[in-house]
């Protein structure tokens, strides 16, 4: 007798989908271009962070924590710059990020200081009083919800040790126009905030320390996404501050 009752195959979670995107987004770009090579968007590292690099100059030993650290585009130029006295965990979701890491770290003379850690952002435990910088670029919207999105800047707080600078770039307020279709689709970030709402909690967070650096930019890019290319606007808040004892 034969069963009419096909099994229903699940759907996937607004979660998954997003992560799936991103994945995809990811690699197309990874694959594309190559760290510190001319023309690319992995050409050299963002200024706000070489920008940091003299605070450092006293210091004898240097920790920090890279999340969502992708290729290496922070830390390796990081490291490189205080290669004797430097020691970096770097963080990201995708294994071809981390592979691709341990690929330039080797390339660059890296591999005994820094730790590529395959692991979901919100699932990594940041260690309280243990780096003296922490960068987050692009990683945190992707945190699974904002109440994790939250507890990870408490983290971040937590982890650092006083004196210690955190900077994070986190696109805000995001949408994606599908240039085939002609309309806008769903932005595939897991926490898609307003820009003030972003500022009000890293204010709420970081209360008490030295703000260096705040700005909001309007920045446009084209990714790739698995129906066609969309057009990504986003503001960018970049929030940078030292954590004073």
């Amino acid at each position: 007798m034969i069963d009419n009752k096909a099994k229903a195959v699940p759907e996937k979670s607004a979660l998954e989908t997003i992560r799936e995107a991103e994945r995809l987004s990811h690699i197309a770009q990874y694959e594309s271009a190559e760290l510190f090579r001319e023309g690319s968007w992995l050409q050299k590292p963002i200024k706000t962070i070489t920008d940091l690099y003299p605070y450092f100059d006293n210091y004898t030993e240097i920790n920090i924590l890279d999340l969502g650290c992708g290729v290496g585009r922070s830390c390796i130029p990081f490291v490189c710059h205080f290669r004797d006295k430097c020691r970096a965990e770097a963080v990201d979701i995708l294994d071809v990020a981390i592979d691709k890491l341990k690929e330039n770290c080797r390339k660059y003379g890296l591999e005994k200081n820094i730790t590529g850690v395959l692991m979901p952002l919100e699932d990594y435990l940041i260690q309280e009083d243990t780096f003296d910088f922490i960068i987050a670029v692009s990683v945190l919207e992707h945190a699974e919800s904002e109440a994790a999105f939250v507890n990870k800047l408490k983290e971040i707080k937590r982890g650092l040790k006083d004196n210690g600078i955190v900077c994070l770039i986190i696109n805000s307020q995001m949408t994606e126009f599908d240039q085939n279709a002609g309309c806008y689709r769903e932005p595939q970030f897991e926490v898609n905030l307003k820009t003030e709402e972003m500022q009000r909690y890293l204010h709420r967070v970081f209360s008490g320390f030295g703000i260096r650096k705040e700005t909001v930019k309007q920045h446009k890019y084209q990714i790739p996404r698995e129906y066609g290319p969309v057009e990504l606007v986003t503001q960018v808040v970049t929030f940078v501050a030292v954590k004073q004892n």
